[in-house]
């Protein structure tokens, strides 16, 4: 539930730049079943806290909403241990403006993820038709990776059984090129997801996992970054990948960062776990994997498209013109190698 909700209140804050139109037509990307999962053994309180918070992170009902659904059965008798609710005065102007602010401290109150790196970055605003910069946030890799370092199990995190050959042969290759006896490899995944219900409106989401992983835990998935596809303009996906990238030198170092990606100092309010960081880091992690499809390559990498002059094979120099053509039946052809 704190991987769900911590993403749910991650997007909320991207959301909240007024990039999209609502945060309510993207918390379906993180539910695939409308009830939450609980168990036969969850105390009754449980699993009803747990339903008006997970109504809150996908914002059917308001924050002020949800504080008061949970005071009045506070005062029917179940026993919730919630400070916001404790404080919960009567519901005037002055106060509803608290609640969410409220809420969110308690749900992130034991929360072990790292804080959201904000940025200025190039992105589009369909209202003035063009290209604007905003403020948006991601979450650093090397710190989803140092806390998943700090409560996993070492062994089972370094393993490699599920590599393919290509991911362990360059995985190999990066350890005797930094000469290291333990390297943590991980992947970037990045696909459009649709988020509302005709399918018109998506968001473009990267994320990162760890390949070597088996089982259960091999379908680990932690998204690093969320937007509103109409947001991205030309020049989106290189101002959050060079965030990324900085980050991700960091991992290959071992070395925690001295300051911001664009060399000025860390900022006081929200780089303030960060600046308090500094020498080399318990591990070390290079990028063994990147998976989407080729639409995603093309925006976010600059690979040719389909259908252009350039080659678009990641193996050899082969342009589309080389390829000859062989007979089909029906009178049609097709390109062969």
């Amino acid at each position: 539930m704190y991987i769900s909700l911590t993403c749910k209140v991650f997007a909320h804050k991207v959301f909240s730049l007024k990039l999209c139109p609502s945060f309510s037509l993207f918390a379906i990307m993180f539910q695939r079943n409308q009830a939450p999962a609980t168990s036969s053994a969850t105390a009754p309180e449980v699993e009803f806290l747990d339903d008006v918070q997970d109504m809150y992170a996908e914002n059917v009902i308001s924050a002020a909403r949800a504080t008061v659904l949970l005071k009045k059965a506070q005062n029917a008798g179940i026993k919730m241990a919630i400070k916001a609710v404790k404080k919960a005065p009567g519901v005037t102007k002055k106060t509803a403006k608290n609640f969410a602010r409220n809420l969110r401290r308690h749900y992130r109150k034991n929360d072990k993820w790292p804080d959201p790196y904000w940025f200025q970055a190039r992105v589009w605003d369909r209202v003035k038709d063009g290209e604007v910069t905003k403020k948006i946030c991601i979450l650093l890799p090397s710190e989803v990776l140092q806390t998943i370092w700090k409560f996993g199990v070492k062994e089972v995190l370094l393993g490699t059984g599920h590599y393919d050959k290509l991911t362990k042969d360059h995985h190999e290759w990066m350890k005797q090129q930094l000469n290291v006896q333990e390297l943590l490899g991980f992947g970037l995944h990045g696909d459009g997801v649709p988020c509302n219900y005709d399918r018109t409106e998506s968001a473009n989401i990267t994320s990162i996992n760890l390949p070597g992983l088996t089982g259960r835990n091999g379908r680990l998935r932690i998204p690093l970054f969320i937007l509103p596809d109409h947001c991205f303009s030309a020049n989106t996906f290189d101002d959050i990948y060079e965030v990324i990238a900085w980050d991700l030198r960091s991992l290959l170092t071992g070395c925690q960062a001295e300051c911001r990606h664009d060399t000025t100092p860390w900022d006081p309010t929200t780089d303030k776990r960060r600046s308090k960081l500094h020498g080399d880091r318990d591990f070390r992690a290079c990028l063994v994997q990147v998976r989407s499809d080729w639409d995603w390559l093309v925006k976010c990498y600059h690979f040719p498209a389909h259908g252009t002059k350039e080659g678009m094979c990641w193996m050899c120099q082969c342009k589309r013109n080389q390829v000859p053509q062989q007979p089909r039946g029906g009178g049609a052809s097709v390109r062969t190698i």
